[in-house]
């Protein structure tokens, strides 16, 4: 069994990959509670031992430390931290300095190249952060954007600006928001929801415009509910998008290349550039499920 974690900002998701198929396993946020609190929440049953782990890590070099240290004491394995790289996986990475472009991106992208085989590509993660990337119909990465997610849109403008609360606001039902509000409350609420919703259509319009096609938006991310009943062109939703980029590659790793030697903080030496033959998507392949209490998402390929 391989364990996946996508560890982000706000929350930890992972999931497993086992013979027969891609199990999401769960997510939790992280409130600012000590790593070790949330691994023993996640995993203190879990069963079998993992053989192997893979993370996408954006969550800083404190916390790979404490989760190396805890997955080495638990179950006697080093979790292994790919990064981006310029060109691999089918995808070409954009970036001037390739592993600069966040590795939660970048496997996002890898998923995204699985799905949308034929045609340009929008990745549009809504989480803390919300970041956007585009690829051209030949997977080659054209940049992105970085804005404030919803929740840090509204905190920022309370903090900041005299007047403004959401006490009075009811729960955040987005579907209930209008698109002009008749209290502070609902004007933020609106007002951030609506910001989101015209940036995303405004830019893929630009997209479809330069490269002379249809862009074929992908959303994913804690937040990607809110922008989904409000967007024209309705996207495809895949709310495990990254874990499901390190399913893909952690299989493909296994399947063709040996085991790399680990530097000893737990970082995984820079995987070798692929040739020629690795840089095309690679041939189709069953797709396998995804479970989470029946609800079974587009699949990934092994």
């Amino acid at each position: 069994m391989i364990l996946l974690l996508d560890a982000g900002n706000s929350r930890l998701k992972w999931a497993r990959v086992v013979e027969g198929g891609f199990c999401f396993g769960g997510a939790i946020e992280r409130e600012d509670r000590p790593p070790r609190v949330l691994f023993r929440a996640l995993w203190s049953d879990l069963e079998p031992a993992p053989a192997r782990m893979v993370v996408a890590n954006v969550a800083g070099d404190s916390f790979r430390r404490s989760l190396t240290a805890w997955v080495r004491r638990r179950w006697g394995i080093t979790p292994e931290y790919p990064r981006p790289q310029a060109q691999g996986f089918g995808i070409v990475n954009g970036y001037r300095d390739p592993e600069r472009l966040g590795v939660d991106r970048w496997f996002a992208l890898v998923a995204a190249a699985r799905k949308v085989k034929k045609g340009a590509v929008c990745v549009i993660d809504c989480g803390t952060a919300m970041t956007i990337d585009a690829m051209d119909s030949r997977h080659r990465h054209l940049g992105g954007l970085i804005l404030p997610g919803l929740r840090l849109m509204r905190e920022t403008l309370v903090r900041h600006t005299e007047g403004i609360a959401l006490q009075e606001a009811p729960a955040l039902d987005e579907a209930a928001v209008a698109p002009l509000g008749r209290d502070t409350a609902s004007g933020v609420l609106g007002g951030t929801l609506y910001a989101g919703v015209a940036m995303i259509e405004r830019l893929l319009e630009e997209l479809a415009a330069e490269l002379g096609e249809r862009v074929q938006a992908i959303l994913t991310g804690g937040e990607a509910e809110a922008y989904l009943p409000l967007l024209r062109d309705r996207p495809q939703h895949a709310p495990y998008l990254v874990l499901e980029g390190l399913a893909w590659y952690a299989r493909r790793t296994a399947q063709a290349q040996p085991a790399r030697p680990r530097r000893g903080d737990g970082q995984e030496a820079a995987p070798a550039a692929p040739g020629a033959d690795e840089t095309a998507t690679p041939a189709p392949v069953a797709a396998e499920p995804v479970a989470e209490q029946g609800e079974a998402p587009a699949g990934i390929e092994a």
